[in-house]
């Protein structure tokens, strides 16, 4: 009896087997959801700072607005005003490019400057026609020099005129003339309305503007941390229990996997990572997809531990490595020490979209525990009294208005001053 119920349940689930296996092999479904991008988990950076996209690292350092009668305003990054006009721009076209010397191109610049309406926005180390297009809607074939384009006019003589836009370079007295560009004398009226009037600026040759009145602003105080060894290779190594530590004879220190390291300099808190590379084939390099490059490296080692911008690409494409140097800003000014390379700066090597070699500071600002006191900035005349005894006055290249960080043993603070950009390279202050 038992065993004839055995049998009986032994055919019934093969039977529920066979049944099952034919809905399977026969289910076709009407409609397939596809995994959207969002519901995968992305893995954290071991660091601490943030993701980063190449849009929010290209701005201008300034914004001239001309206002004529020998009035102007400088807007600054992050500012209202700034990013209003800034935004309408964007919108724009510039289409198609002649190339000119600005003494060819027939205009005097002393008076587009004093008495006519007009925009001039500023990139103080200069910024390349592949990647400009990343920030402005630059359309036709562009030239392929590889000049820096280090600040770009637009402006009209009056109601009812033409617009005109040049786009300056980083050599001297030469430029590009846009052939079409969709501005007209209204929205240069539109324009020249972003400008502030109660903080005017003068100029005396057109190289930097100097505030009519003396300019308040804030000076911060943090607490910070410093990036630690482990920090560094849990980032950096894709094993990092299989690195070896060297200590050298001037105290700093090297940790490696035999493919890549990186060494850290504890007196200047300073890192620099190295990753040799196989020599390429000889080409040219493309700066804009070695840029995008870079800055997916940082995204993936530590992040960016404040907002950055593009301060310095290859003025050449070489055939080897390129040099970027990307500078931090704090609100609207950015952080300069006396030196290139400090806190507030990244400096990296790409070859062929592998990069070869970054340095960064060890420092970590935590912002939450901010202390903000008022701070004053010399307005022009003083600032210009006092040039005129300055001794390298004959080197200077640019002033304006920047955070110097001074770091204790536990805080570090940015104090703005005016900060001056020698010839050489280097910075001076003037508080």
């Amino acid at each position: 009896m038992i065993e004839g119920l055995k049998s009986v349940l032994l055919v019934v689930l093969i039977v529920l087997s066979l049944y099952q296996s034919f809905l399977l092999a026969s289910y076709n479904p009407t409609k397939i959801e596809p995994l959207q991008q969002s519901d995968y988990v992305q893995t954290e950076t071991p660091g601490l700072g943030k993701q980063a996209e190449i849009e929010d690292m290209l701005f201008p350092d300034q914004i001239i607005v001309h206002l004529g009668n020998e009035q102007h305003s400088v807007l600054f990054p992050n500012s209202y005003y700034y990013t209003r006009l800034l935004d309408n721009i964007k919108q724009r076209r510039f289409n198609g490019f002649r190339k000119t010397t600005l003494y060819l191109a027939n205009i005097n610049w002393e008076e587009v400057r004093t008495k006519q309406q007009g925009v001039e926005i500023r990139f103080r180390d200069g910024m390349p026609f592949s990647v400009l297009q990343t920030l402005l809607r630059i359309e036709g074939d562009i030239p392929a020099e590889n000049d820096l384009i280090t600040k770009i006019w637009i402006f009209s003589k009056g109601a009812n005129e033409e617009v005109q836009a040049f786009f300056f370079t980083d050599s001297p007295n030469v430029g590009y003339e846009v052939v079409s560009a969709d501005f007209t004398s209204k929205d240069i009226e539109n324009f020249v309305a972003y400008g502030d009037l109660t903080n005017l600026y003068k100029t005396t040759n057109g190289d930097y503007y100097l505030p009519v009145k003396p300019v308040r602003m804030p000076s911060y105080t943090f607490d910070y941390t410093l990036l630690t060894a482990d920090q560094l290779k849990a980032s950096y190594f894709v094993d990092p229990g299989i690195t070896r530590n060297l200590k050298e004879r001037d105290g700093s220190e090297i940790y490696t996997d035999s493919k890549r390291g990186f060494q850290i300099n504890r007196d200047q808190s300073w890192i620099t990572y190295s990753d040799p590379v196989a020599p390429v084939e000889s080409s040219k390099s493309d700066v804009r997809e070695d840029l995008i490059a870079g800055i997916k490296f940082v995204n993936q080692h530590i992040g960016w531990d404040g907002k950055y911008v593009v301060a310095r690409t290859p003025q050449l494409q070489p055939f080897d490595n390129q040099i970027f140097l990307f500078r931090e800003y704090y609100e609207a000014l950015p952080i300069i020490t006396g030196k290139l390379e400090g806190f507030g700066t990244m400096k990296m090597q790409v070859q062929k979209g592998v990069v070869t070699g970054f340095e960064r500071s060890m420092i970590v600002p935590d912002f939450k525990t901010l202390q903000r006191s008022d701070s004053e900035l010399l307005s022009g005349a003083d600032l210009e009294a006092r040039l005129q005894y300055y001794q390298r006055r004959t080197s200077i290249v640019s002033i304006f208005p920047a955070y110097r960080p001074l770091i204790s043993e536990k805080t570090l603070s940015l104090t703005p001053v005016w900060a001056i950009e020698l010839r050489d390279g280097t910075y001076d202050f003037m508080e």
